[in-house]
C-alpha cells in the first residue's frame, strides 16, 4: 500500500491519534510518520485508533478481536424490531463484546451473559465493559459448554461463517492482523452455526427467540434448515442482502 492509496480522511484520523499521543497540535510529526507506517504495513486503522464507536457506545479494539463491521451493527437494529422486553439474553462468539454490552445498554433489567472460546477476547470484552460502564457476564466458553443453564429468552450470535476455502481471497490488511478464529467458519461455513443449534435442541426455554448473523451465500438454506422451530425468517441487512436469521423456538 502506498501513501497515495489512503484517502485523506484517514490520513487526517492519522494525523488526530498522533496529536492525542504527543498531547500537542504542533509537534506530533514523529508520531504521525510511526502511525502513518503502520496503516502502509496495511494493519486496519481501526487498530491503530485502539476504539471504534459502535451503534450507541465506543469500544475498544485490538488484536485480540474481530472489528466489528456495519453488517453486525445494523444487527442491533434487527433485534430491537423483534423483541421488546428479554429477562435474560445470551451472546455467543462475544468478539469485543459490542452486541452484548449493546443489549445491556437497551436492556437495563436484563441479565446479560456473553461467551467466546478466545480467553483474549473475553478479556477485551471485560475492559469494553468497564469503559461503558455495563454490567454483563463475561466469561470463556467453547460455544454453549460453560453454560450452565440455557435458560434465556434471546440468544444472539455472530459467529464465524466464512468458508476455510475462502479465507485466502479476504483483504490482506484482515488475513495479517485479524483473529482468523473469528472469521474461519470450516468447510462450508456453517461449522459452529450448526453446532450451535444443536446444542439448542435441548433448551430450557419455551420461547426462545435467536437472531444469528449468517453469510448471504447460505442464508437461505441455513433457513429452511430450522425445521424444529416455530418461527423462521430472514432479515436483510443495509445492502438488501439476506444476513439474519430470526427464529422463535
Amino acid at each position: 500500500m502506498g501513501i497515495q492509496n489512503i484517502p485523506e480522511h484517514e490520513l487526517a484520523r492519522l494525523r488526530e491519534k498522533a496529536k492525542e499521543i504527543t498531547g500537542s497540535q504542533f509537534d506530533y510529526q514523529s508520531s504521525y510518520t510511526d502511525l502513518l507506517s503502520r496503516r502502509l504495513n496495511g494493519e486496519p486503522l481501526q487498530y491503530i485508533e485502539e476504539y471504534v464507536p459502535f451503534y450507541s457506545i465506543q469500544i475498544n479494539v485490538d488484536q485480540r478481536c474481530l472489528i466489528p463491521r456495519p453488517e453486525t451493527e445494523y444487527m442491533i437494529e434487527i433485534i430491537k424490531n423483534n423483541v421488546i422486553a428479554p429477562k435474560k439474553i445470551l451472546d455467543v462468539g462475544t468478539g469485543s463484546g459490542c452486541i452484548a454490552l449493546m443489549m445491556k445498554k437497551l436492556f437495563p433489567d436484563s441479565e446479560v451473559h456473553a461467551v467466546d472460546i478466545s480467553n483474549d477476547a473475553i478479556t477485551l470484552a471485560k475492559e469494553n465493559a468497564e469503559i461503558n460502564n455495563l454490567e454483563v457476564n463475561f466469561y470463556q466458553s467453547d460455544l454453549l459448554t460453560n453454560v450452565e443453564k440455557l435458560d434465556f429468552d434471546l440468544i444472539v450470535a455472530n459467529l464465524p461463517y466464512i468458508p476455510t476455502s475462502n479465507l485466502p481471497t479476504l483483504q490482506k490488511e484482515v488475513i495479517d492482523y485479524e483473529p482468523l478464529i473469528a472469521l474461519d467458519g470450516g468447510e462450508d461455513g456453517l461449522l459452529y452455526i450448526n453446532k450451535l443449534l444443536d446444542n439448542l435442541k435441548n433448551t430450557d426455554s419455551n420461547d426462545l427467540l435467536l437472531v444469528l448473523e449468517v453469510d448471504t451465500s447460505h442464508a437461505q438454506s441455513l433457513r429452511d434448515s430450522f425445521t424444529d422451530w416455530k418461527d423462521v425468517k430472514l432479515e436483510k441487512d443495509l445492502v438488501e442482502r439476506d444476513r439474519y436469521i430470526v427464529a422463535r423456538k
